[in-house]
């Protein structure tokens, strides 16, 4: 009977331990970047370049040399100034705060402590416009809440100072597939920054 509990406790605290690793695998390949800035140029004429900050959170297959999947949430601003509004030579001018929500795949590969990847994300770009109207020589401007689709390619260089953390700097280009709005001639944007990636675990 001893020996039967024994034998029991042991198979529990076995178990235990198998389930604990596996947690402690799965959270160790979620990383969280805790600080990521740095410059876009929105590729408009009627947009001045910006500085962004970009947080994420990241899931990967293996530490490296796999595929991993990324979720962005990415705010920046940007002047704006539009010029012969409805016809007229009034100047309108501002601040526009953008925000990208994209999601999608990468594959990272390199070496313990140098690493680059390559990233797709499809997403959607939230932003306000300004709309401008005239009556009896008054100027009314209201600001419009707008979504457009966007996708962003991501080259990215790693530099691993831990197992599981690392210097990151990032070159990206953005899209914006409509012509609309900021983006009547051309919808391409560019932009780069620094930041830190670590694990939960």
């Amino acid at each position: 009977m001893r020996s039967t509990i024994l034998t029991l406790v042991s198979v529990l605290f076995a178990c235990s331990m198998h389930a604990q690793t596996e947690e402690e695998n799965i959270v160790s390949r979620i990383f969280l970047p805790s600080l990521e800035i740095g410059f876009v140029d929105h590729g408009s004429e009627f947009l001045s370049p910006g500085v962004i900050v970009k947080t994420s959170i990241e899931l990967r297959l293996r530490n490296n040399n796999d595929f991993f999947f990324r979720v962005n949430y990415d705010p920046y601003d940007s002047e704006y100034r539009f010029e012969n509004i409805d016809g007229t030579s009034n100047v309108l001018s501002g601040k526009v705060l953008f925000t990208d929500i994209l999601g999608g795949l990468g594959y990272r590969f390199g070496d313990s402590k140098f690493r680059c990847f390559l990233m797709v994300q499809p997403g959607i770009k939230l932003y306000n416009i300004p709309t401008a109207s005239i009556s009896d020589n008054t100027i009314t401007i209201e600001q419009e809440g707008k979504s457009i689709f966007t996708t962003r390619t991501t080259v990215g260089f790693e530099y691993y100072f831990e197992k599981n953390a690392a210097l990151t700097f990032d070159i990206f280009q953005s899209q914006v597939w409509e012509e609309t709005d900021f983006w009547i001639e051309r919808g391409g944007a560019w932009g780069f920054s620094v930041g830190v990636i670590t694990a939960l675990l």
